[in-house]
């Protein structure tokens, strides 16, 4: 309770001012997290409704993933992510639920609709696609004994749009790019408090598959707010079920590993940052129905 008292006096102290930022971080997945969330240009399962909606062309099948993040200095705090990707004739379409919580204190959640389109597609693997995504927004907080502070309301809602772009030029090669957060909704739960504007970002990266069981990705963000990061990672399949994965960012640093079981992906990733500490992220993922022919999956021998 005391914590939670704790997180809540914060929250109604920054609810007047413009300090407070809602849905600053929301990387999601098992998989981005292993290669340091360098994961614009990759995009390749369901979570790209966040991370890039046009990698969800890339998908080979239907494709259901959960994943769940947690922070081992901050009891009771939790990122939850569902997804699940689905094919029709010329489009794909996906859709998101991302919860982050603090436990009887506050939350954030958020419905991704996202829908990706390849454009132009030629031979040796060429393509270019584009996606995006709706964003329903909505922050809550547990006024549960603070009934008596003038104005407190138990949530707020806005939405915003993400566009992406994802393309190969060459064999092996892999550009992404995405304006997130567009409109930039604003947030207040205390009546006529300042609203707090949620960043608008734009990040971009490359892909390189060096190998054809190798690739090492980059990235970078920039937020309207002034923050930027720079990401890098790998991953290697070593047989046919196991990959090996290692990230960095300017504040964050970390590895994982993925395993085939079956028709299942598991995919686990443990890291270091400088704000949460550490963290372990845990993600499932299973394709389903008919193998498609889909883009970005061949390689060519340097």
């Amino acid at each position: 309770m005391r914590a939670r008292g704790w997180i809540v006096g914060a929250i109604l102290g920054l609810a007047a001012q413009p300090a407070a930022a809602w849905f600053e971080t929301g990387e999601v997945g098992g998989r981005a997290a292993g290669v340091g969330d360098a994961f614009v240009s990759v995009a390749d399962d369901a979570s790209a409704v966040y991370w890039n909606p046009a990698g969800l062309v890339q998908l080979p099948r239907h494709e259901g993933l959960l994943a769940t993040d947690r922070a081992a200095a901050l009891d009771g705090m939790a990122t939850d992510f569902a997804a699940v990707s689905v094919h029709a004739p010329g489009l794909t379409f996906g859709v998101g639920w991302r919860h982050q919580g603090q436990e009887d204190a506050a939350r954030e959640d958020a419905l991704l609709i996202s829908t990706a389109h390849t454009f132009v597609r030629r031979s040796l693997g060429a393509f270019i696609a584009g996606g995006a995504t709706l964003e329903l927004l909505r922050v809550g907080l547990d006024t549960s004994g603070f009934e008596s502070v003038p104005g407190l309301r138990d949530s707020d809602y806005g939405a915003a749009a993400t566009l992406g772009l994802l393309l190969q030029p060459i064999p092996n090669v892999t550009a992404g790019a995405v304006m997130r957060h567009l409109g930039q909704p604003t947030f207040d739960l205390i009546e006529g408090g300042t609203r707090t504007r949620l960043d608008a970002e734009v990040e971009w990266g490359v892909s390189l598959r060096w190998r054809e069981d190798a690739r090492v990705h980059v990235s970078h963000l920039h937020t309207s707010g002034g923050r930027t990061a720079t990401r890098v990672g790998a991953e290697l399949r070593v047989g046919g079920a196991l990959r090996v994965r290692a990230g960095a960012a300017s504040d964050a640093v970390g590895g994982g590993i993925g395993v085939a079981l079956g028709a299942w992906e598991l995919d686990w990733a443990y890291r270091v940052h400088d704000a949460l500490g550490a963290t372990a992220r845990v993600g499932l993922r299973r394709g389903f129905g008919h193998v498609r022919d889909a883009v970005g999956t061949t390689y060519d021998d340097f």
